[in-house]
């Protein structure tokens, strides 16, 4: 049971940081082989390029359940507490909205990248399976958002869970 509840506190972390390592080590082999060997990796750039994209994805649960996301606040502090939290519930309400949207029209792109087989330049990877995970991170996004509504709702934090 605790490692379950550390990867679901470390998991986007984890993919973060797995994706950053793998985007340090190809670029820097990459530089390697083009000064010394005169021959660069053909494939490096793509996946460091679709690891960058794809990070993005990631960050967004990520930074939802660090609380870390941006926000404008001027408005919220000259208001009472009982009120912004009100006002940060309809926000993140709002926000579970858009990331519906947002991943319904993901779905519609999946689908469309399936149905004409498209596959990457240089790697021949399927783009609907890159695009999956565009719609993985959007959906770990809806889940980060109703765990903290819920938190918000329940009046738990997280040091109050681990104990």
């Amino acid at each position: 049971m605790k490692q379950i509840k550390w990867l679901e506190k470390n998991f986007e972390l984890m993919i973060l940081a797995v994706m950053l390592v793998v985007m340090s080590c190809l670029s820097f082999a990459n530089v390697i082989m083009r000064y010394c060997f005169h021959n660069a990796l053909s494939w490096s750039d793509e996946v460091c390029c679709y690891c960058l994209a794809l990070s993005a994805f990631f960050a967004l649960p990520c930074a939802v359940r660090l609380g870390v996301s941006i926000k404008v606040d001027t408005f919220t502090t000259m208001i009472p507490k009982s009120a912004q939290k009100i006002l940060g519930l309809i926000c993140d309400v709002v926000m579970v909205v858009f990331l519906c949207w947002l991943l319904k029209g993901t779905f519609e792109i999946i689908s469309n990248a399936a149905q004409v087989n498209q596959a990457s330049p240089a790697l021949g990877i399927p783009i609907a399976n890159i695009y999956s995970a565009m719609a993985f991170g959007i959906a770990l996004g809806i889940v980060r958002y109703i765990q903290l509504i819920y938190r918000v709702l329940t009046n738990k934090t997280d040091e109050k869970e681990d104990k």
